[in-house]
């Protein structure tokens, strides 16, 4: 790190901390996550003969849509009784057709109007959006083919893991210091960008389990097959370290993985690995 941002990473912290906290504290937060899935959301949606499967994966593709609808699902004032929601099937059949719209129009128009503010950024979030979905994805077989956690809840937490990182894409041309120098921009983007997820996803009032999940994805343990959510998430998250955009031009901290049935399932998965991540990217 460079002697300017040693020195100014402290203060710069204290400032980050006080903006994230007058954030996270309005009703409603909006930023882009480079995702072109609203429109084709609003386009799925006018047509009558769309199934709720093709609108879940539409849906699933657009993190802050995804988080947004699943916060409604669980909301006492749609009739979010009962056992929490923590997929997006789940919730979209809880809150309906009409309210996703009203939600996928809000979204993209907030969307819209953030998205001119960041500029050069532009390609950080495009690869952080790559990443998600590589990581969605693969959560999604894995759990589907190794373990008894859903399948849906994974792909849920794989595609919002690094919503850290695209708010504070979205707020670093506030401060001068992150502007001006690309390394302490880096920096702060890798080594905030979980625990801010983890603040981001608990104003939305989320379950630990997936805080835990989104908070601790750069860890290194883990167990193979995996038992939790948190623990896929670091596998998928280890396995596709290539398109992690924190670790372009820089060495990855993860020692490699050695695991012969994960190898095995990769290669076996290829083909429907290749098309959720088709579908998803859309």
């Amino acid at each position: 790190m460079s002697d300017l941002a040693e020195i100014q990473i402290p203060n710069l912290s204290f400032r980050i901390l006080q903006d994230i906290a007058a954030d996270l504290a309005k009703p409603e937060l909006a930023f882009p996550t480079f995702s072109n899935a609203t429109m084709k959301i609003r386009q799925a949606l006018d047509d009558p003969n769309v199934d709720s499967n093709r609108l879940a994966r539409l849906v699933a593709g657009e993190p802050l849509l995804s988080i947004k609808i699943v916060k409604m699902a669980n909301s006492a004032g749609l009739g979010g009784i009962g056992k929490p929601v923590n997929d997006v099937p789940t919730a979209i059949a809880r809150v309906g057709f009409k309210i996703v719209r009203m939600a996928a129009i809000s979204l993209a128009m907030a969307q819209l109007q953030a998205a001119t503010k960041l500029g050069k950024h532009a390609k950080r979030g495009e690869a952080a959006w790559i990443h998600s979905v590589n990581v969605g994805a693969l959560a999604y077989v894995i759990a589907q083919k190794t373990s008894r956690l859903s399948p849906d809840e994974a792909l849920f937490a794989g595609l919002v893991h690094d919503i850290g990182y695209f708010y504070l894409l979205s707020i670093v041309d506030r401060y001068e210091e992150l502007s001006r120098d690309t390394e302490t921009l880096e920096s702060v983007l890798r080594e905030w960008h979980a625990p801010v997820g983890q603040s981001v996803l608990h104003a939305f009032n989320f379950p630990d389990t997936l805080l835990d999940a989104v908070s601790e994805h750069e860890a290194d343990h883990y167990a193979f097959p995996p038992n939790t959510i948190g623990g896929l998430i670091r596998i998928a998250n280890r396995v596709t370290s290539d398109t992690n955009p924190n670790y372009f031009g820089v060495a990855s901290p993860h020692p490699p993985m050695n695991e012969p049935g994960l190898t095995q399932l990769l290669a076996d998965s290829d083909m429907q690995l290749r098309a959720l991540r088709n579908v998803l990217k859309m």
